[in-house]
């Protein structure tokens, strides 16, 4: 930003020429004066000077910052561009693209799966907690009929039961067809 064009010694002011600072600036305004003084302490300040940059417009020191680091940001981008951006890109077309690295499909298959695992865990009886340990939590069929206190076949039986209930709920869900 080399649109500073007058600043006192403590850098309590600065003056910045909008035609500097923005180009295509055709507007009635050509300075703004940083400064958090009022205008009577400016104009006490600067006197006669200050006559030479009218029409103006004062902005705070909060403003000021808010817009170098705008400046600042737009610059960096600017640079990034030049130095990481490719002219002569490759279409996307014509790259293999990992489709399932979408976060829109991400997002939607965490809550389809979501979705799935609280119908799974509604199933009657023991039925629902029974495949959810099984297929999701990753226990043994003997694991949980440890856990359970019960007999294997018992268990097994009651999972193998389930398995066209869980089909349904995958179609309701249209992971499977």
């Amino acid at each position: 930003m080399n649109s500073i064009i007058y600043e006192t010694e403590d850098r309590t002011i600065k003056v910045i020429d909008l035609r500097k600072e923005y180009t295509d600036y055709k507007e009635d305004i050509p300075y703004a004066i940083v400064t958090n003084l009022s205008e009577e302490k400016l104009k006490a300040v600067l006197g006669n000077e200050l006559k030479q940059y009218s029409p103006y417009v004062i902005l705070s020191r909060a403003m000021y910052k808010a817009m170098r680091n705008s400046f600042l940001n737009d610059e960096r981008e600017r640079l990034r561009n030049i130095k990481y951006h490719d002219a002569f890109a490759l279409d996307a077309a014509m790259c293999l693209v990992n489709e399932l690295a979408d976060p829109a499909l991400i997002c939607e298959s965490l809550y389809t799966m979501d979705c799935i695992l609280n119908r799974i865990r509604e199933l009657p009886k023991k039925v629902g907690p029974r495949v959810y340990k099984r297929y999701v939590v990753g226990f043994t069929i003997k694991e949980i009929a440890e856990q359970e206190n019960t007999n294997i076949w018992v268990i097994l039986k009651s999972i193998e039961r389930a398995m066209p209930d869980i089909h349904d709920i995958f179609v309701e869900m249209e992971v499977v067809a």
